[in-house]
């Protein structure tokens, strides 16, 4: 189980983060009722997106990742070129997450020649 406070800091950082380039960043975090399939009590998605909105990049617990039993928690990640493809992915902590959501993005944008880098505070435009 986590800590509250480390939950509240992903659902205070919801937002849209738009990048230069025209891609941006989301993040959405909602209280829910915990299961097993969201132990902490957390529905949540963080994004990385291209300037049309598709998904470049995640991690979410919408649903379950490929060939997950049903009665484990629906953590995984969406790698780039990876569509449709979804793996694993153990929640250590939420700043966890946080901290490796936001290094595979920045591998992601300078591997492709990208500056990872922010035009201004997030907006609530989920």
């Amino acid at each position: 189980m986590f800590s509250f406070a480390d939950i509240c800091a992903l659902v205070e950082m919801a937002g849209t983060y738009r990048m230069p380039n025209g891609w941006s960043v989301v993040i959405r975090a909602d209280w829910v009722d915990a299961s097993v399939n969201r132990p902490h009590g957390l529905s949540y998605a963080l994004v990385l997106k291209d300037e049309c909105g598709n998904r470049l990049l995640g991690f979410d617990n919408s649903h379950p990742y490929d060939g997950a039993p049903e009665d484990e928690p629906f953590d995984h990640e969406h790698r780039p070129g990876k569509i449709g493809q979804r793996l694993r992915y153990s929640v250590v902590s939420m700043s966890n997450l946080i901290t490796d959501f936001f290094a595979r993005c920045e591998t992601y944008c300078r591997a492709i020649g990208v500056a990872f880098e922010f035009e201004e505070e997030a907006s609530d435009d989920l």
